[in-house]
């Protein structure tokens, strides 16, 4: 293996600087140095821990599906401290080894790069209760305003943080600011409670400025939440999230809301802690809400596969077809038409990257052999 050339470009790729054809070699050399051990690197090439972890993600590769997404998830939490880059990019990488080794796709491989779509990105803008809007994006991080004393900053790394003077807990005046992305955009809010909010693309959350005795947002869209838990006067203050069709309160938990108008149910996902729908329907972690009309139906489910996006990946195994494409849809901000042809569903297994271009994805899907894709500007054509 030409351990030099490897290492020039993982450090490119790091740097986000790499180009495809730079990466698909990143990918095929590592794939080969997993099948030929005399291939492998030195010993100095790598450090002790990634060589662990490299030893776990080469079995990695060769389980079922299903165990892979397992071993993911156990793999990453448990040698986190031993990663070092080298090896966490190759972790990120190779759900992707799975599917392009030997499936060529003649019309999405050979797509120029200028044809190919890039992923969306941390894009929003921030509207303040006085109707000014701040186009986050466009704006240099650092402290970016201030609303009755409150002061509004942005970070480096795509954040939104309201901090609230210290003896302020309950307020009697409340206003509101919103936040919404665009199709091809995500951010994060930290809220004036301490609440933190992951909004998915084309998404919007509307949340008061100040900590009331109720704690009440509006969502449309999709957004991932991890409420802070605050009392006031030896009481508990509820959080409220109101969307379509549904009003969940929660006291503090971690959960997912899946609200947006082209999907057939609202989807209430818990991970951590108790949520109540509509004072009715109180889940447990691992169980979904859905939601349409007045029905609720209470699911068990594998929670972290609803919170992919989350964590920066597209969970394909047990995922609807449609659903999936809806996501890229609002992900890569493109229109997706269906021919006649097209199929109404498609079994998956797997996860992919949502920082690939939109190209990977769709080769992953080409791998079933039961449906191809045409990209033509910002639209998609699916055929059987």
């Amino acid at each position: 293996m030409e351990e030099e050339k490897f290492r020039k470009i993982l450090d490119r790729y790091i740097a986000g600087e790499a180009s495809e054809e730079e990466q698909a070699w990143l990918e095929s050399a590592y794939v080969n140095w997993n099948r030929n051990e005399h291939q492998q690197p030195s010993e100095s090439f790598l450090t002790k821990g990634s060589n662990q972890v490299l030893d776990h993600v080469s079995g990695y590769i060769h389980q079922d599906l299903k165990t892979q997404k397992q071993f993911r998830q156990a793999t990453t939490k448990r040698l986190l401290p031993l990663i070092s880059a080298a090896a966490l990019l190759i972790i990120s990488l190779s759900g992707i080894f799975i599917y392009k080794q030997n499936h060529p796709s003649s019309y999405l491989s050979n797509l120029p790069a200028n044809a190919d779509l890039k992923a969306g990105k941390n894009r929003a803008v921030l509207v303040l209760a006085n109707g000014k809007k701040i186009n986050l994006d466009q704006t240099v991080s650092g402290h970016i305003a201030d609303e009755d004393g409150i002061s509004v900053s942005k970070t480096a790394d795509g954040q939104i943080i309201y901090d609230l003077p210290e003896q302020e807990t309950i307020s009697v005046k409340t206003e509101y600011n919103t936040v919404f992305t665009p199709a091809g955009g995500q951010y994060q809010v930290n809220l004036p409670d301490g609440t933190r909010v992951w909004l998915n693309a084309a998404s919007s959350l509307t949340f008061p400025t100040t900590v009331t005795d109720v704690r009440t947002v509006k969502l449309d869209g999709e957004a991932y939440f991890e409420v802070s838990k605050i009392i006031n006067q030896g009481k508990k203050v509820p959080f409220v999230v109101e969307g379509k069709n549904q009003i969940i309160e929660v006291l503090g938990t971690h959960f997912n809301v899946n609200a947006y108008e082209n999907e057939p149910f609202v989807k209430t996902t818990l991970l951590e802690g108790s949520v109540k729908i509509n004072n009715q329907t109180l889940l447990q972690p691992g169980q979904q809400a859905r939601v349409q009309g007045e029905s609720i139906t209470v699911v068990s489910v594998n929670a972290e596969d609803f919170t992919d996006w989350q964590r920066g990946d597209f969970i394909l195994e047990n995922n609807d077809f449609r659903s999936l494409m809806r996501k890229i849809s609002r992900w890569y901000d493109v229109d997706v038409i269906y021919a006649e042809d097209a199929p109404e569903k498609l079994k998956l297994g797997g996860w992919i990257s949502r920082s690939r271009n939109i190209s990977s994805i769709l080769q992953v899907m080409e791998k079933t052999g039961k449906v191809h894709f045409k990209i033509e500007g910002r639209r998609i054509t699916v055929t059987k």
